[in-house]
This record gives structure tokens, C-alpha cells and sequence, in this order.
């Protein structure tokens, strides 16, 4: 068989006409499945609790060794194998600038990351989850050492307090003597 010749593999309706054509049916059916890829996709990062159904409700407690613990950033901890955001706060991202009334800048989410860590280390962790936060994350209050962790970033203006966590008064607090991120007089936007 010679091989610059077209050659015939399938039969059906999606025959070679000529070098690299195709019927335009079989077109069509190309153009559907790449929609459906594209879909499933952002399904993906859309909804990633709702890719395999819903997620049931997480609770239960999870207790770790200062070894097992990581700060990822100013509201999220890694304890062993699991990520936990710390329910009814919002801390800065990472990279937010922050200006100190001498002018100079730093890194706001850092700063928060520092705090937090300096609240874990060395000490036991130990969190009571409520479920799981809009990106699927496990949420709940976290303590190490007797402090509670949520209400202590807060109180020491390192994050807000979100909606009705019950910490408005603490950030009401930090707020009003200058303490963490509000010392220049207001937190930064994020």
C-alpha cells in the first residue's frame, strides 16, 4: 500500500473526503464536545463543593501536636492533613500593602500570618469545625493554649470580624485604640 495515500480507518458518515477535510456533521460533534469541556471546567472552579454533589455538613473537633501545625496565611491554619479557615474573620491577603504612618510600607497579610503564627507556636491546636466556607474549605473556631484564636486576631486588629460572628465589639475595640492593622487609623480594603 503506498503511503502518501489517503487511507480509510472508519466507516460511517464522517468519511475523509480529501487530505485533512472532514464532513461538516462530524464538525459539529467536535464543536459540542469542546462546549462540553469547557463546561465541565468551570463547573470545576466554579462550584468545587457541588463537582461530586453536595458536600455533607462538616463538624466534629480536631485536636494537634505544635509539630502538626502550619499558618497559611492571617485566617487559614493546616493542622495535620487538613486546611481550616478560621470561621467569622477576614484577615489581609498576602502582598496587600499597608502604609505606616512614617510613611514607610509593608505587607498587611504577612503581618497578619505573623501574628497568627505567634499565637500557635508552640502550643497545641485545637479547632471545633462548623462546616465548610463558599471555596469547600473546612471553617471553625480554633484555640491554642486557652486563646481563642478567632477572637484574638480580631481583638488584636490583625483581621475583621465578618457578619454575625459576635466579634464586632472586639474589632469596635482594636479599631478605637489603634492596635494591629488599624494603627494608622483605618485597616486597609480587601
Amino acid at each position: 500500500m503506498a503511503l502518501d495515500r489517503p487511507r480509510r480507518i472508519f466507516n460511517g458518515s464522517t468519511r475523509l473526503q480529501g487530505r485533512g477535510t472532514f464532513d461538516v456533521r462530524g464538525g459539529v460533534v467536535l464543536a459540542g464536545l469542546a462546549g462540553t469541556v469547557v463546561g465541565a471546567i468551570i463547573m470545576l472552579f466554579a462550584m468545587p463543593t457541588d463537582l461530586f454533589g453536595r458536600v455533607p455538613p462538616l463538624s466534629g473537633s480536631i485536636n494537634v501536636a505544635p509539630e502538626q501545625v502550619a499558618v497559611v496565611d492571617g485566617e487559614t491554619l493546616r493542622l495535620q492533613d487538613t486546611v481550616i479557615r478560621l470561621q467569622g474573620l477576614a484577615a489581609p491577603p498576602r502582598g496587600l500593602s499597608c502604609r505606616a504612618s512614617d510613611g514607610s510600607v509593608t505587607d498587611c497579610g504577612a503581618a497578619s500570618a505573623t501574628a497568627l503564627a505567634s499565637l500557635v507556636r508552640g502550643h497545641r491546636v485545637a479547632c471545633r469545625l462548623n462546616g465548610r466556607d463558599p471555596t469547600g474549605l473546612a471553617q471553625g473556631r480554633c484555640e491554642a493554649a486557652g486563646t481563642d484564636l478567632n477572637r484574638e486576631l480580631v481583638t488584636a486588629g490583625w483581621a475583621r470580624a465578618l457578619g454575625t460572628s459576635g466579634m464586632g465589639a472586639a474589632e469596635s475595640e482594636a479599631r478605637e485604640a489603634r492596635r494591629g492593622l488599624w494603627r494608622n487609623g483605618a485597616m486597609p480594603a480587601f
